[in-house]
């Protein structure tokens, strides 16, 4: 009997030393483009050290996160930290007479099968339709917060309450299905808004940012917590009650001054405009000003001749190739559309021609409604102008710049009135920026171009970041 205590005092012991010489040892980094100067580098690593993010050479944290990879992060979760828990909800599972999960995009050689079929009889987590699952499918904010939500519950876990339910500017814009979850992960401190209170649900969230969030759920969940702290609801509805008080907060099109804004922004822009855009697409090819911002612009371009077919840009750059613009900002995958037209079409009226830039924007929207508009004003007109008249003058353009912004307002569409940089003491463009003086007067030389970039960068919609 002495025998058997002294061995269970040994193995014990060895446990403990085990124990403690794992938790020192140094993480072997399996990932080349996981560098410590990456700000969530301590996240990954936390994650990868639990298991929980998978072995391979390339994590990718920049890019935007997959639902199979989210699926598969909280099965090992589920696995390496609730065991037992798990164990009791696979036997349950199997005692219910469950149809078999069958989708065709997630067959059993996928590397999400198990996590996918766990996930799906689990309820964390539907298809796309009967028989897809779209595992490389994008995430946006509010369906991480409403799996992360779900996964909580499901695992009855306490997380403390670090901050009060507050409204976000746009929380009316979140789905009613994830409401709760997003309140609820706000307050357990997982997720934020922005710097100007906006949530912005249907931003789609990094892998990174993903993995921060279950970095500080995984935190949260296993840290100790005070004795008798108030903990946060993850059951299903719990805070909907909290959005019948929240009053819509206006909308302000108008982009005010951000100079602290990221220049890699731009790599998710379109920009859409006529010849003088052409002026900024050259200067930003010659010198990558916006990074890889793409451009569809065509000389003469307006939104007039663009319904009739008669002028648009052309995509694939180089393929010969006009689609509808709505089918070109497809194409292109951006997120952000930045559209400055009018001057070729307000000689025909402030009233149609703000009439048929409306129409282009619904269809744009209408086809890819993930993105957001921003309508960049019309820039004047010089004070030597050859194309200076009656109908085509710095006065309406003053008053199709108006209009609008107020089309902007309505529609929660962005307005950045770009032509305040360009105007002289008396409203006409500087003749420095002006490549046409005496002319047409109404084009850019790159010095310009250069002061239109400026003002871009210093004017990115924080909402939008």
């Amino acid at each position: 009997m002495i025998w058997f205590v002294i061995f269970i005092v040994l193995f014990s012991s060895a446990s403990l030393i085990r124990n403690f010489l794992e938790a020192r040892r140094p993480w072997e980094n399996p990932y080349s483009d996981v560098t410590q100067d990456l700000w969530s580098y301590s996240y990954i690593e936390a994650l990868s050290k639990e298991e929980i993010l998978p072995v391979r050479e390339l994590l990718e944290p920049q890019v935007m996160e997959q639902r199979g990879e989210l699926i598969l992060y909280l099965y090992n979760m589920d696995s390496q930290l609730f065991p037992k828990e798990k164990k009791a909800r696979d036997k349950a599972n199997r005692k219910k007479d469950l149809d078999p999960v069958s989708f065709s995009d997630v067959l059993e050689e996928s590397p999400y099968y198990e996590a996918v079929r766990w996930a799906y009889l689990n309820e964390l987590v539907g298809g796309t339709s009967d028989t897809t699952f779209s595992p490389e499918g994008l995430l946006t904010r509010q369906q991480v917060c409403t799996i992360v939500a779900r996964f909580a519950a499901m695992e009855k876990v306490e997380l403390p309450r670090v901050v009060e339910p507050d409204q976000f500017v746009d929380s009316l814009y979140i789905q009613d299905y994830a409401r709760s979850s997003v309140t609820a992960c706000q307050m357990a401190g997982l997720v934020s808004g922005y710097e100007d209170n906006y949530f912005v649900p249907d931003n789609n969230m990094s892998r990174q940012e993903c993995i921060t969030v279950l970095y500080r759920f995984l935190n949260a969940a296993t840290g100790e917590h005070k004795k008798g702290i108030e903990t946060v609801d993850f059951s299903a509805g719990a805070y909907d009650s909290l959005y019948e008080n929240y009053e819509d907060i206006p909308f302000t099109a108008l982009l005010p001054e951000n100079p602290n804004g990221d220049p890699s922004f731009f790599n998710q822009a379109v920009f859409i405009g006529d010849s003088i855009s052409l002026t900024l697409e050259s200067y930003c090819n010659a010198n990558g000003a916006l990074g890889e911002a793409k451009f569809l612009c065509a000389g003469s371009m307006s939104a007039t001749n663009m319904l009739s077919g008669i002028i648009l840009p052309e995509w694939p750059k180089g393929s010969g190739q006009k689609p509808a613009i709505q089918e070109s900002v497809a194409a292109t995958g951006a997120s952000v559309v930045y559209v400055m037209l009018g001057m070729d079409n307000i000689a025909y009226g402030v009233d149609r021609a703000t009439g048929d830039m409306e129409k282009i924007l619904t269809s744009i929207t209408e086809r890819n409604p993930k993105v957001k508009i921003v309508v960049q004003s019309v820039t004047p007109m010089a004070e030597e102008s050859s194309s200076y008249s009656e109908k085509l003058n710095n006065e309406t353009i003053n008053a199709y710049n108006a209009r609008m912004l107020e089309l902007c307002q309505s529609h929660k569409w962005y307005y950045l009135n770009v032509a305040e940089a360009f105007r002289d003491a008396n409203g006409f463009l500087n003749r420095e920026y002006c490549s046409d003086y005496g002319r047409m007067g109404m084009h850019f030389t790159y010095g310009g171009a250069k002061v239109w970039v400026d003002y871009l960068k210093s004017h990115i919609p924080e909402s939008l970041r």
